[in-house]
């Protein structure tokens, strides 16, 4: 099933879900109450109430207020390329376990909506990832467990300030400011039972429809699982939680050498979930 977060033309939020391209709410459920519960989830009532059309309505960031977002450096070709613009070889223990940085939880966009970069920055750019959305509480989780946590999938957009980005990890504790002004998210969770294989979905960025980016989530050197049981060995992850994969390979412009200018659209797609698009204000 395909959950989603929306704005009504009145101004009034919900969560709903998507059933033949039309959306209906869920009657006082949110999206995350409906991972947790889906057998709570009654057809012939939601069915009752609505439905919108999705041009009726407004997109929300599909989990509203996550307690934690974690996004990891999991795709090799990326790594590699981003290292190399600073001067930098792969580090070894990149290969010893799925590394990452702690977004805020606070910056989150939907579908469709417009991006502001920090003042003065000429190197704006998107990154193209995949992310799970934690079904239940966990902790010490071991990798061949870890599949009975992931709740939903949906695609991420990493916004990022590049420029400011080389100047503040020179100091060494990560992107911070440079990351944590927005990060699209998007545009519904799309439960496992209708993403067949996780590994195997085609990754794809325009920018102003030109193609810049293509990947394929297998290409991963981690997988959700091993992300999953590394980062619960010794926290408690909870439901609503975002753990995002990282940049596929080419899927953003700095490793392109190209960036995003005022006006432009960016539209991410990942087989099985659908279309992301921000625009650049």
């Amino acid at each position: 099933m395909k959950l989603l977060r929306f704005e009504g033309k009145d101004g009034s939020m919900g969560d709903g879900i998507l059933i033949d391209g039309c959306i209906y709410p869920l009657n006082g459920m949110t999206t995350i109450d409906a991972l947790e519960d889906p057998e709570k989830i009654d057809l012939d009532v939601v069915r009752r109430s609505g439905p919108y059309s999705l041009e009726e309505i407004k997109l929300l960031p599909p989990v509203d207020k996550p307690g934690a977002f974690l996004d990891f450096y999991t795709f090799e070709q990326h790594v590699k390329t981003a290292r190399g613009k600073r001067g930098l070889n792969m580090a070894p223990e990149w290969y010893h376990f799925p590394a990452w940085y702690n977004g805020s939880t606070r910056c989150f966009s939907g579908d469709n909506s417009t991006v502001f970069f920090p003042a003065g920055e000429n190197k704006k750019d998107y990154e193209l990832e995949l992310a799970v959305v934690i079904k239940k509480k966990c902790r010490g989780v071991p990798v061949e467990k870890a599949t009975d946590y992931i709740g939903a999938y949906t695609i991420l957009n990493d916004f990022s300030a590049r420029e400011l980005q080389e100047k503040i990890m020179r100091i060494g504790l990560g992107p911070a400011k440079a990351k944590d002004f927005n990060t699209g998210l998007g545009p519904w969770l799309v439960t496992p039972d209708e993403i067949p294989d996780p590994r195997n979905l085609r990754m794809r960025a325009w920018v102003n429809g030109e193609p810049w980016s293509e990947g394929n989530s297998g290409s991963s050197h981690y997988t959700f699982e091993q992300m999953i049981a590394f980062a619960s060995e010794d926290q408690t992850l909870y439901s609503g939680d975002v753990l995002a994969s990282g940049t596929v390979g080419t899927g953003c412009g700095l490793e392109l050498d190209r960036f995003l200018k005022t006006g432009d659209k960016v539209v991410l797609e990942i087989e099985g979930i659908g279309q992301l698009t921000h625009w650049i204000g």
